[in-house]
């Protein structure tokens, strides 16, 4: 039988020295030989690694498997295949749980069809007027610049729309030297919809942290059994880089900030310079865990929870923001960004 490796980081190991347990590393499953295996390889992948079951007790994962068996055995093609599996997987109602295809494109098994409070287009004209540069602007896995308004005080502009594999510490801690005196600075994470992982949110709340205290608790699936899950580990803030922002900021979330995006939250909304504004966040705080199906595609599938520092865990829920701001489809229409005016409005004097 042929095998294929589990593509796994290693860095999340280094968040706590008392990690109770975690997935093998190497791990290896079998090649599927047909559309049929493929479809049961994704229902056990799920079914040996998955770390929401617990939680998920309206789903019965072996009803689930037996619904879609019968159209599962007649596949024709991978077109098929792939809906098939969508639709198993979106049974589990979590967004974090993600097929991607040979070009990494991202299929969704499921999404809470929520209102987002950015628009692409609207941000990146705000970004055009804000740049002095003068150059094209795209949204980048990051960035930053400083923005000139009406004002003696200098406002810094911060944005993560990643913090995956085109996440870079290094680079994001360079790229934001810039904003390292400005009076204030808005930290956007509206963007940022993959679930990415625990590590970089580690490593970016850094650059902003002034006090070390305790952010969250993550538990791990330690072993077969769907309900099988370690002790609540804790998770501390603590500073990264030669220096650290520590004036005001404010962060926006929204709807579509999920995943690791959400740890960075939950690491930086315990500073007292920060205050959160925008939308609930999506309630996925669970970065996933990727395995090579066949073709080049893989599944991403949460190996781990998130609870915030009450105890309470961050699934489908959300965490609120301090202050609520309101946005609409009128809004982005006639070009405003009410998330970001408000921002402003707010980091300068």
């Amino acid at each position: 039988m042929k095998y294929a490796s589990l593509v796994i980081s290693l860095g999340i190991a280094l968040l706590t020295s008392s990690i109770s347990g975690c997935l093998p590393d190497p791990y290896s499953v079998g090649e599927p030989d047909s559309l049929f295996s493929e479809y049961v390889l994704v229902r056990d992948l799920v079914d040996s690694h998955y770390a929401c079951f617990f939680a998920k007790e309206n789903v019965d994962w072996d009803l689930v498997y037996e619904k879609f068996r019968s159209a599962a055995e007649n596949l024709g093609n991978r077109d098929e295949l792939v809906d098939i599996c969508l639709q198993l997987l979106g049974e589990l109602e979590d967004q974090n749980v993600i097929l991607r295809d040979s070009l990494g494109t991202r299929m969704d098994s499921w999404n809470q069809g929520d209102f987002l409070n950015w628009d692409l287009t609207v941000w990146m004209d705000y970004m055009e007027d804000w740049s002095s540069s003068g150059s094209a602007i795209t949204l980048d896995a990051f960035g930053a610049l400083v923005i000139n308004p009406i004002s003696t005080d200098t406002v810094g502009y911060v944005y993560i729309s990643e913090l995956g594999n085109g996440f870079n510490y290094i680079a994001f801690f360079s790229e934001t030297n810039e904003i390292q005196h400005c009076t204030g600075i808005i930290l956007d994470l509206r963007m940022c919809g993959e679930s990415g992982s625990e590590i970089n949110a580690y490593y970016g709340c850094g650059r902003f942290i002034e006090e070390s205290v305790l952010c969250y608790y993550r538990a791990f699936r330690v072993g077969p059994g769907r309900n099988d899950m370690g002790e609540m580990l804790e998770v501390l803030s603590y500073r990264n880089g030669i220096w650290q922002f520590t004036k005001p900021i404010v962060l926006l979330t929204g709807r579509y900030t999920q995943g690791a995006a959400e740890q960075l939250v939950l690491l930086l909304r315990t500073q007292e310079h920060i205050t959160v504004i925008g939308d609930t966040t999506a309630g996925f705080a669970n970065p996933a865990v990727s395995f090579n199906l066949t073709e080049g595609w893989t599944i991403e599938i949460p190996w781990m929870v998130t609870y915030s520092p009450d105890g309470t865990l961050i699934l489908n829920s959300g965490m609120a923001p301090d202050i609520f701001i309101p946005a609409s489809e009128a809004d982005f229409a006639a070009g405003v960004d009410p998330v970001l005016d408000a921002a402003l409005e707010m980091i300068l004097p």
